[in-house]
């Protein structure tokens, strides 16, 4: 395979010869059916032919509730969001996604879970005013706040002195986790695949994550995680892959054994694809492997966009200990986003959640060049340069002479 880089200008110009043309079409269509094969392939190899070594067993680690969908947009799609991390969303599935931010948002999410447990969660992230480290794109950055309830415990003792009976209501289990993410862009170009240009683009991002949990309102323990992404995007195929790696490095200890937690390695591909008018197809897949359980998990999702206001998602989730169908809607209004989704597998994991998103879409600091947003990013008014008068040299005056033009 010969790979050449070169700029755009370039690929631009010998994009206008008729046979340049044919040639890329004819590679665009050869390389499309082999980039998504390899990619299922390799989902699908990580899921069921990589051991877990260290897996004690489902549910043998603390913090379960950290394997919990966060986004309502991505729970209608099954959970399957590690390759399309374009949102503040990132924070959670990919945070190499943070690089592809160019407005600031703010979100507030609620699930509402089986019997009393309770999930809210607001996070806040914008593009930074500088260049990141690569040098290539500006970074984007986000803090993020999550608040778990499990309910409450009634505890009842009675006093051996008179009988009587001594209650008391504890909260059974609360979690917060704070998180500080950061992504940028390292890669932006064509790469010329044998006649065809792809445009490639690269993001890595990081997160940094401060856990506190708290049993029966006495006994506390607190860690700190790592979370780490990469995205590779092709803007003009759609096509997206994406790996991430979370909750690495932390234990609790409640009070004198260490537990772990659930650290998730997700592997997917997408694909992005304007169908008719204003309507785009989203699908995307996405293998989970628990690599402290012995867990693994393969999701698909689904996003159809109707004319830049309404979205309609439906997913599945395979192998997992909450398998079954996912589905939600969204809607989308002048920079406000919101998104419903839902699980139908079974009444004791079915979970509800809604989301409420706002875009500043008149911040004008920085332009994307992505293809998977759902409205045009705002325009740069560039100013026309001023032209310069021509001056007819018979009308120009000469301070230093009595010359002048008879005509």
């Amino acid at each position: 395979m010969n790979i050449n880089r070169g700029n755009r200008q370039q690929a631009t110009g010998k994009r206008k010869d008729s046979t340049y043309l044919s040639l890329s079409i004819s590679r665009f269509v050869a390389v499309l059916p082999r980039c998504l094969a390899v990619s299922l392939v390799f989902i699908l190899y990580s899921l069921f032919c990589i051991p877990s070594v260290y897996a004690s067993g489902p549910g043998t680690v603390a913090g379960q509730f950290l394997k919990t969908d966060i986004s309502p947009r991505a729970l209608g799609m099954g959970g399957s969001f590690v390759a399309v991390a374009d949102g503040i969303y990132s924070v959670t599935y990919n945070p190499a996604g943070l690089g592809q931010l160019y407005l600031p948002e703010v979100s507030a999410m609620h699930l509402s879970g089986f019997s009393d447990n309770k999930t809210q969660f607001v996070a806040v992230g914008a593009p930074l005013p500088f260049l990141g480290l690569s040098g290539i794109g500006k970074p984007g950055f986000a803090f993020s706040a999550l608040f778990e309830s499990d309910g409450n415990f009634t505890y009842r003792s009675i006093d051996p002195s008179n009988g009587s009976i001594y209650t008391k209501k504890m909260d059974a289990e609360k979690n917060t986790v704070l998180s500080f993410s950061y992504g940028e862009k390292i890669f932006d170009d064509d790469v010329n695949i044998e006649g065809y240009d792809a445009a490639i683009a690269q993001y890595m991002g990081l997160s940094v994550k401060y856990l506190k949990s708290t049993l029966l309102d006495e006994y506390s323990a607190s860690s700190f995680l790592l979370d780490a992404g990469y995205l590779i995007t092709e803007t003009n195929m759609g096509l997206s892959l994406g790996a991430s790696i979370s909750n690495v490095g932390g234990k609790l200890k409640y009070i004198s054994k260490e537990e772990s937690l659930p650290t998730i390695l997700r592997l997917g591909a997408s694909y992005f694809k304007p169908t008719i008018m204003d309507q785009t197809l989203l699908f995307s897949v996405e293998g989970d492997i628990y690599t402290n359980e012995k867990l693994k998990a393969l999701k698909l999702g689904l996003e159809y966009h109707f004319q830049k206001v309404f979205n309609l998602r439906v997913g599945y989730k395979a192998m997992d200990d909450n398998s079954g169908m996912t589905m939600g809607v969204g809607f989308f209004h002048e920079g406000i986003e919101l998104d419903f989704g839902m699980s139908v597998s079974n009444e004791v994991f079915n979970t509800s959640q809604i989301s409420l998103t706002y875009k500043f879409r008149g911040f004008r600091g920085y332009k994307s060049s992505k293809k998977r947003e759902y409205y045009a990013p705002p325009k740069q008014i560039k100013k026309k340069p001023k032209k310069k008068k021509r001056v007819d040299p018979r009308k120009e005056k000469s301070k230093d002479t009595d010359f002048f033009w008879i005509y």
